[in-house]
């Protein structure tokens, strides 16, 4: 990964008022792959043009990463990180909370990612401080925020520290029905949807461009003019339903035309993979790219996208594919269904089953009318209800509310 350097913010708006600071506290953020932290960075870049001022508490994940830099107008402020053992977790807690007293004139909203220890802390530093504090829990299901305040050894403690918030930010319909579930109030509960930019649709020259930009950027990603290219974006972990992935790959290339298959990103179980790439005999038709700062070529290049995480999740790059218009191969779970309609906007097929992942891919391929009609359907439902506008918009209006609240009780 390349060393983030100093960037120049971007001005407000013209006319446009400074608003309120806000204060975002996240465990991972820009310049780490991912699709949380590619959503954070447009997010926060588009408050920063409509004047918030917004200021990012993070760790600092290499040793040669600024403690201090600017990124589409967000201030990042980097903390040394917390290492593996509980003391230097509590030792990371307590340099968070200091730096929140020290940044205190920056701000006057708290905005924290997860349920887990960081919002312990922001919550309770908040409340002294008298600055509301919204909590946005991150993953549902097993191993999601809800799920880890069961099981964890202080995961009881924490979760009452959390029920002190003023809001919590719920992504998906899932995400809202844990909260209730897990004993948070309602009322205090809102459903913010995810968004992402609308880019313009790439034409048959921007893909040929797409391509020989990223050729020229790694000799490696060349695929061929006559392959179509699948992508796959998302962190390498096998519960994102990889190897299931691989498995009915192999019967793509058996009875499809010829085609290609990228995994773009980084993760834990980069080596199993690629192992299951080589006992596959699949080396010729599946790239390991590695992770982009901008997915812009990545997405532009494709013919279409999968995603085949066996578990929910934010579904990032579900919505990011739909955005080029590319049609989508989805597996079923919950957040999937929860953003298009099955075969109209996106084809879906049972998260288990490899064999139907296979038959879902070849047809999306070979029935080329079919996947551009799916890929045009998902594109207009995002701009209808999943735009990176309309997302900001949320935002604003609880940060707008919180405020307002908190003016009226210390009349």
């Amino acid at each position: 990964m390349n060393r983030p350097v100093d960037r120049p913010g971007k001005d407000r708006e013209p006319g446009v008022a400074e608003r309120p600071g806000l204060l975002v506290v996240t465990r991972r953020y820009w310049p780490l792959p991912g699709g949380w932290e590619s959503t954070w960075a447009r997010l926060l870049g588009e408050l920063v043009r409509r004047g918030r001022k917004v200021t990012v508490l993070t760790p600092r994940r290499q040793r040669d990463w600024p403690a201090e830099t600017v990124h589409g107008g967000v201030r990042i402020v980097r903390l040394a990180p917390p290492g593996s053992t509980p003391w230097s977790e509590l030792r990371y807690l307590s340099r968070l909370t200091h730096a929140m007293r020290s940044l205190r004139d920056d701000y006057e909203l708290v905005l924290t990612a997860g349920l887990r220890g960081d919002a312990y802390a922001a919550v309770g530093e908040a409340r002294s401080l008298r600055v509301p504090v919204l909590l946005q829990p991150e993953q549902p299901g097993v191993g999601g925020d809800c799920y880890w305040q069961i099981e964890a050894p202080c995961g009881a403690r924490i979760k009452r520290r959390c029920y002190r918030a003023d809001a919590y930010l719920a992504a998906t319909p899932l995400l809202e029905r844990e909260l209730i579930a897990a004993g948070y109030a309602r009322s205090r509960i809102h459903c913010v949807p995810l968004g992402t930019a609308l880019p313009a649709m790439a034409k048959t020259a921007e893909r040929i461009e797409a391509r020989r930009n990223l050729a020229q950027a790694d000799p490696a990603l060349a695929p061929s003019a006559v392959r179509k290219l699948v992508v796959c974006v998302g962190r390498l972990r096998l519960n994102k339903g990889l190897g299931l992935l691989l498995d009915a790959w192999r019967k793509v290339i058996e009875q499809s035309q010829p085609a290609e298959l990228w995994l773009v990103g980084e993760g834990p179980d980069a080596r199993t993979i690629r192992e299951q790439i080589f006992e596959l005999g699949l080396v010729d038709s599946v790239r390991l790219t590695g992770a982009f700062d901008d997915l812009e070529d990545v997405w532009r290049a494709a013919d279409a996208a999968v995603c085949p995480a066996l578990v929910d999740g934010p579904a990032v790059g579900l919505l990011e594919a739909a955005s080029h218009g590319l049609p989508i191969v989805a597996s079923d779970v919950a957040t999937h269904r929860e953003r298009f309609a099955a075969e109209v906007e996106a084809k879906f097929y049972d998260r288990n089953d490899a064999a139907a992942l296979a038959r879902a891919l070849i047809e999306t391929l070979t029935d080329a009318t079919q996947a551009t009609q799916r890929g045009e359907a998902t594109r207009r439902r995002t701009a209808r209800d999943y735009s990176l506008s309309q997302m900001a918009d949320a935002y604003e209006a609880r940060f707008e509310a919180l405020l307002a609240a908190r003016t009226e009780s210390v009349r």
